[in-house]
């Protein structure tokens, strides 16, 4: 059986891929041609190689033959995700390997996050926060177009911390996968995928949710994460539920974002939110800014002042933590 994937990877093409996959999971010698690739965008290729990535996986495990073919550094797509390590992330023997190259402000290699060995309670959530710091500013770097201080890269790192602090403490894994990509006309793209329980399982335990669709709509809204509805003695991580809102915010502002895991995956255009059918064993994030806000900290306070109103209408008692830090307002 042959499997041809699309002459691009991006967010019209992904989910017809998940379906073509998921139909000869059990069929034996099955071979994935790469010919058609010419172009790769960020979230796609993250997701689409986790995808990929299990479902090789699962056929290993169980005996099925499976074979790829197409693939050559002479195409520029393909010499671009061998840069990038995105064949080795899927189990294929051609590139450089995940987190080999290094990245600059214009774009960030598919990059491994392991779980910090660091233990919150007794050495404290500073400590744990720092140990994830440095990968969350690279992307960030990326979003901000510099790695210099700003207070751009200063928001976005905050964010994108929290968001894979939200993976170590409740997706059930020990590790995440980030890209990004900043082309020449000021659009940025970036990913952030894990391979763990999903958004489902995890909000269940604490929250009323009624399958996929609806703990997306939850996992986005502002001052929501698993423990918001504990006590906060379990919350040792200090998780305010903010990250993701924030992002989401500024992406349907200035672009879009994708948030997916299981059955499910949210688009987000303005406020206007939309779902299509998926299959992914996790959750992935992804956003696109087209352009950058010109006046960041008017338009942060405004989503974090709004947020917190959201927040405190459905009776979350929850602020943005760090919001001096971040918008210099107390």
């Amino acid at each position: 059986m042959l499997v041809t994937l699309p002459s691009t990877f991006d967010e019209s093409t992904i989910a017809e891929l998940m379906v073509q996959l998921d139909a000869c999971r059990e069929v034996d010698d099955v071979t994935i041609d790469f010919g058609r690739l010419r172009y790769s965008k960020p979230i796609a290729m993250l997701v689409a190689g986790s995808k990929l990535r299990e479902w090789r996986q699962y056929r290993v495990q169980r005996g099925y033959r499976s074979w790829q073919k197409g693939i050559t550094a002479a195409i520029s797509a393909h010499s671009y995700l061998m840069h990038l390590g995105f064949f080795n992330f899927v189990h294929i023997d051609e590139g450089n390997q995940v987190g080999q190259a290094l990245g600059s402000k214009k774009y960030l290699p598919i990059t491994r996050i392991e779980r910090p060995v660091v233990d919150p309670i007794l050495d404290g959530v500073q400590e744990w926060y720092d140990t994830i710091e440095l990968e969350a500013r690279r992307l960030g770097g990326v979003l901000a177009g510099s790695h210099d201080d700003s207070e751009e890269l200063r928001t976005y790192t905050y964010c994108i911390r929290e968001v894979i602090r939200n993976v170590f403490e409740h997706a059930r894994v020990n590790e995440c996968y980030i890209c990004g990509q900043r082309w020449a006309n000021g659009t940025v793209e970036i990913a952030i995928i894990d391979e763990g329980a999903g958004l489902y399982a995890t909000l269940a335990d604490t929250h009323q949710v009624d399958g996929d669709e609806a703990a997306l709509t939850l996992a986005a809204r502002p001052g929501v994460s698993r423990v918001a509805a504990q006590s906060l003695a379990p919350n040792v991580y200090d998780n305010s539920g903010f990250g993701l809102f924030i992002l989401t915010q500024l992406a349907g502002s200035f672009g879009w974002f994708v948030l997916g895991s299981g059955s499910a995956m949210m688009i987000g255009h303005g406020q206007a939110r939309s779902y299509v059918p998926c299959s992914f064993a996790g959750t992935y994030f992804g956003m696109r800014l087209n352009s950058p806000p010109k006046d960041f900290g008017s338009v942060l306070a405004e989503i974090i002042a709004a947020g917190e109103d959201e927040a405190r209408t459905s009776g979350i008692s929850r602020r943005a933590s760090g919001r001096t830090r971040l918008v210099g307002v107390s």
